[in-house]
């Protein structure tokens, strides 16, 4: 048995060897994990691009597409009241509440929507009163051909005469 404590046994060649194909290895290992990030990166973007193309080609076909007509439109009973809605009830509910002040003082009211015709019911303590009221609601923009239909003297709960009066007009339709 020979030992020599000045000189260095010499590496193994197969060390070296084995060494430089795991280097080898790991860099083929890192660059095929490369490749696969990259190739699921491209997958990935071709998925979004695909969705998001679907999801215009949808948009478009739905905007194509004409709008679905109200199921109420077709009812009756809806144009009627949409027909009625579109009346001048405002402006004529204003000229009415403008014209009436005491002493007189409105005890009934009837309107027809088709015509446009109101009738009127008011009491007066006299007929100088309910002349002046009927000149008054003439006088209004919202009403046309106002005249006085009748009247008559009736008693109220306290036993005092008062002039009960019946007046007819037609509101005006605004433009």
């Amino acid at each position: 048995m020979h030992i020599d404590f000045v000189r260095a046994a010499p590496l193994p060649r197969v060390g070296w060897v084995l060494l430089i194909a795991g280097f080898a290895l790991t860099g083929v290992a890192a660059d095929q994990a490369m490749r696969f990030r990259q190739q699921q990166d491209a997958w990935n973007q071709a998925q979004d691009k695909a969705a998001q193309q679907v999801a215009e080609n949808e948009r478009q076909r739905l905007a194509a597409l004409p709008l679905p007509m109200p199921s109420y439109e077709d009812d009756k009973r809806w144009r009627r009241a949409a027909t009625e809605l579109a009346l001048p009830w405002l402006g004529t509910l204003r000229a009415i509440e403008h014209a009436t002040k005491p002493p007189v003082f409105l005890v009934g009211f009837k309107a027809e929507p088709v015509s446009g015709r109101l009738q009127l019911e008011a009491e007066s303590p006299d007929l100088d009163a309910a002349l002046a009221y009927v000149a008054t609601l003439q006088a209004e923009s919202q009403l046309a051909n106002t005249q006085l239909v009748s009247h008559q003297q009736v008693s109220d709960s306290q036993g005092q005469m008062q002039l009960r009066i019946s007046l007819q007009t037609q509101w005006v339709s605004e433009r």
